[in-house]
């Protein structure tokens, strides 16, 4: 089958320019229409491999139909000069793709693209995908052309066919100039009939069929609507024809000349080397591009490097600052230290854009500059907490909390790199400022630890240097916010970056200065109590062994278990026996020493981890711990914590649920209130995968591991026993994360061979489910990613590996990431939704941690009741599935007794 692509150049174009902020190269010249136009063009060749191409463009102002109506298009703007000068450029980057362009004087491009699909509608083994902005192309569609239509700049299209058209408008896709004949098209000043909007003009249509046949029933028509249809009739005819494309313009193409081979890579690097699209030829790894690119344009970044004025801000110079930060672009804020909550500010350095295109200045100011009582420093630190500027920020969350700590405010953030930079690849580790301009061939940033050195070597640089790292560092920012925004654009990203992540990094910075109370004497009096158990167990550990060694000596405890009880050897290292956990839990039922090894490494853990390790982190200042949330570690979009890990504590056993007793109230008189989705990746996998079974199952609050069960073993549900429930909660929550059989056999202690029947009937059970895991890894091989609900990606090169192991690895990622990735998405949307509604009630409860699919807050008692019931109502409703969401809201003394 033959795929031809035809793109309306123009409205495609101007869609570009339009949703992209306004780029140019070092020449002055305008690029964002073409780079908008670029990644499109990417993104189609990449996903749908065209074997044949074409752009169509309008020839100029005036066509045929204006011989007919000479206002025809007349109310438009003249286009702007910006867009202009772009396409004679976008024309040179298609010939550097190696795509084939057309257009004709007196018609349009519609009219072009109307007459080849006509042509191909009429071949066979040909496929259309038409991309356009414009809905008048939707009377092309038919079964063998589909129309793209884009919806929020160029980032997102909804596909139509003539089925989706049916659907969504109740019309086939010859009516689409009846509509437009009716209701008319301000844009192109087709007239319409006045007043009909396309509601009416879809009632209409829905009842007589047709223009002509609403005009010949306009006696029928009740009240004003009837008297305009006979007052505006001819409108209505000419609006139809105007709308109408002419599918017979002379165009004579060879269809082998629309033939799409690909685009040589030496060709298309020197022409993004020309436009300065970096980050592209780093993407695509053309000639050119990363360190290459870096190396030819040694020159220009010579140049660039003596155009970058410096200051180092003095006393005597704070004022020349506050004049210069009107024009501020970009703000970077140096913490020193891994955790901001004790980090250091060493300085914070600006970077400003003139409008009057004189060159930029980087600004370094050494915080303790900032921290005087000067007044010029008092309008420093105001234009910090102004939130009407806009600007640009490496991390806004590390700077928020770290300023905080300072009694400073930042405002006014519109752009972080650091999580853009994390959105448009997830599993890249270099994150950094440095990183990420080398990533995208901008100005090059020294890695940290070469200017600073590392852990006991760190020091500050001579002045001259740090001065021109701070510089460079609020350019790197301002200069990735523009590469990077135009990314998330082409990527539809755009909406998750700025209504989700970016929001989701100001209720992070507020939570952790909240911090959550800690009853620090209850914690130090149940370290004792796990002292003693210890050495209770160790001495029981002696007894067995029948003499005393070190426990935590791997070498020792083997030499006891495999050679003095002779225990079966299950697995050897390079350095003896193995004892990690895997061997005792296997080794447990053949001695009692083994259990009590097991149980002292658990208590043990909790002392030196939880116990010793909370007592570290309580701010003695605040009697909390402000735990520091990770938005940019997880590839699934899961945040982490640190400085303490609150995720990780051992809740599955008793002794580590207590340790949830120290996490109290900070107010007298005050609850601590827990808000749990319940199994939301396997209500995210019924709506996903659309299985009828799982959907059943959740609207009508089935318990699903027991329907799943019931399903599977094929019994009522009054068999269910507690062991085949067991079975089932593994195999759902397996499915989630692509469990192999081996793995099921591992986590149910049953052979290969039954772990691989059991999932064979749950496929057959739970068909949906198959179904999806079969197209997520189809669909994921043809695109190199996958999306989740909110078209979160994570790209997955190793999928067409011709490794064995590194392909089933990418499959099962590509299987669990839109699950995982889109319940993450959730519970992130709830906090800031959450958020958002606590400020407009304004309650004084505090939202405090975030730990997994749970939510924890401080809540007066007296609005215990309102918060129980709008917490739930906030995290329900955060998002629309074919399953409803449902959440476990409890409250407590204490976190321990809130569950």
């Amino acid at each position: 089958m033959s795929k031809l692509i035809l793109i309306d150049g123009n409205s495609i174009a101007y869609r570009a320019f339009f949703a992209l902020p306004l780029l140019s190269n070092s020449k002055g010249l305008h690029t964002n229409a073409v780079y908008g136009f670029t990644t499109m063009l990417l993104k189609l060749i990449e996903e749908q491999k065209p074997t044949h191409f074409l752009v169509a463009f309008d020839a100029g102002k005036t066509t045929f139909r204006h011989k007919d109506y000479a206002e025809y298009k007349g109310g438009r703007e003249k286009t702007p000069p910006e867009l202009s000068e772009q396409f004679p450029v976008l024309k040179e980057l298609l010939e550097s793709f190696g795509i084939r362009q057309f257009q004709m004087d007196g018609y349009e491009a519609d009219d072009i693209i109307g007459t080849l699909t006509r042509t191909a509608d009429e071949q066979d083994g040909m496929e259309v995908l038409v991309v356009t902005g414009d809905k008048d192309m939707l009377q092309l569609a038919s079964d063998k052309v589909k129309i793209a239509l884009t919806r929020k700049g160029i980032s997102e299209v909804e596909l139509y066919d003539p089925a989706h058209i049916e659907e969504k408008y109740g019309l086939k896709p010859a009516q689409i100039i009846d509509l437009k004949g009716l209701m008319g098209d301000a844009s192109d000043n087709i007239p319409g009939i006045p007043g009909v909007g396309e509601k009416t003009a879809l009632k209409l249509l829905h009842e007589y069929g047709s223009v002509e046949k609403v005009l010949e029933n306009a006696a029928g028509i009740k009240g004003k609507l009837g008297e305009k249809v006979a007052a505006h009739a001819e409108d209505a005819r000419m609006s139809k024809e105007l709308a109408t494309i002419f599918r017979e313009v002379p165009v004579e193409i060879p269809w082998d000349d629309l033939a799409y081979g690909g685009y040589d890579g030496q060709v298309l690097g020197d022409m993004f080397r020309k436009l300065e699209f970096k980050s592209l030829l780093e993407r695509l790894n053309l000639p050119g591009g990363g360190n290459q690119a870096a190396s030819a344009d040694a020159e220009a970044e010579a140049k660039a490097e003596a155009r970058i004025q410096s200051v180092q801000v003095t006393p005597d110079r704070l004022g020349e600052l506050v004049e210069a930060l009107p024009g501020v672009r970009a703000l970077h804020v140096e913490v020193i230290g891994d955790n901001p909550h004790t980090g250091e500010v060493l300085g914070l350095s600006f970077y400003t854009e003139s409008d009057s295109g004189t060159d930029p200045i980087g600004y370094y100011l050494p915080f303790e500059l900032l921290k005087q009582e000067a007044e010029e420093a008092e309008r420093v630190r105001a234009w910090l907490a102004d939130e009407k500027k806009s600007v640009a920020v490496y991390d806004l969350h590390r700077a928020l909390v770290a300023l905080f700590w300072q009694g400073l405010e930042l405002r006014g953030v519109s752009f972080d790199v650091l999580l853009a930079g994390y959105l448009l690849d997830p599993t890249e580790s270099a994150l950094t400022l440095h990183g990420l301009t080398a990533r995208y061939g901008l100005t090059a940033i020294p890695a940290d630890e070469d200017v600073f050195g590392k852990g006991a070597k760190f020091k500050l640089p001579e002045a001259d240097v740090l001065l021109s790292l701070m510089s460079r560092k609020a350019l790197a920012v301002m200069e990735l916010a523009r590469a990077l925004q135009a990314e998330l654009e082409a990527s539809g990203m755009n909406e998750l970056f700025h209504e989700l992540e970016l929001p989701l990094a100001l209720v992070l910075a507020s939570m952790e200065r909240k911090g959550i109370k800690v009853d620090v004497e209850e914690l130090q009096a149940y370290g004792a109590e796990l002292g003693k158990q210890l050495e209770k167990i160790m001495q029981s550990i002696y007894d067995e062994a029948g003499m005393e060694f070190n426990i935590n000596s791997p070498k020792q405890l083997g030499e006891i278990l495999f050679e003095k009880l002779q225990l079966p050897v299950i697995k050897k290292t390079k350095t003896g026996y193995s004892t990690d956990a895997e061997v005792l839990e296997k080794l447990e039922p053949y001695h009692p020493l083994v259990g009590h090894i097991l149980h002292y490494r658990t208590l043990s853990k909790l002392q030196s981890t939880y116990v010793e390790g909370l007592l570290k982190e309580v701010r003695p200042d605040t009697g909390k711990v402000h735990t520091y949330y990770k938005q940019t570690i997880a590839a699934t979009g899961r945040l982490s914590s640190q400085y303490p890990n609150l995720q990780n504590i051992p809740i599955r056993l008793e002794e580590g649920r207590k340790i949830r007793k120290v996490f109290k109230p900070s107010e007298p008189g005050w609850r601590i209130l827990t808000a749990d989705y319940s199994q939301i990746e396997l209500r995210v996998l019924a709506h996903i995968s659309q299985d009828e079974k799982l959907i059943e199952a959740f609207r009508q609050n089935m318990d699903i591991h027991t329907k799943t069960a019931m399903d599977v073993f094929g019994v009522p549900e009054d068999s269910v026993d507690s062991n085949m429930r067991r079975q089932a909660k593994a195999v759902n929550f397996g499915i989630v994360y692509g469990i192999s059989d081996y793995g099921l056999s591992q986590n149910l202690n049953i052979t290969r061979k039954d772990a691989a029947k059991f999932i064979e009937q749950y496929f057959a059970v739970f068909q949906g489910v198959r179904r999806y895991m079969d197209d997520i890894v189809k669909k994921a091989r043809e695109d190199g990613f996958v999306t989740t609900l909110l078209h979160r990606r994570r790209y997955l090169p190793e999928i067409k590996a011709s490794n064995f192991n590194l392909r089933s690895f990418a499959e099962r990622t590509a299987m669990n990431t839109p699950i995982q990735g889109t319940a993450a998405d959730i519970i992130k949307l709830a906090m800031v939704q959450l958020d958002k509604r606590m400020k407009e009630e304004g309650v004084r409860s505090r939202l405090l941690l975030q730990v997994h699919d749970e939510l924890v807050l401080e809540v007066p008692e007296d609005e215990l009741e309102v918060m129980k019931k709008t917490v739930a109502e906030v995290m329900e409703n955060a998002i629309e599935l074919d399953v409803p969401l449902k959440v476990d809201v409890d409250d407590g003394a204490n976190w321990y007794e809130a569950k």
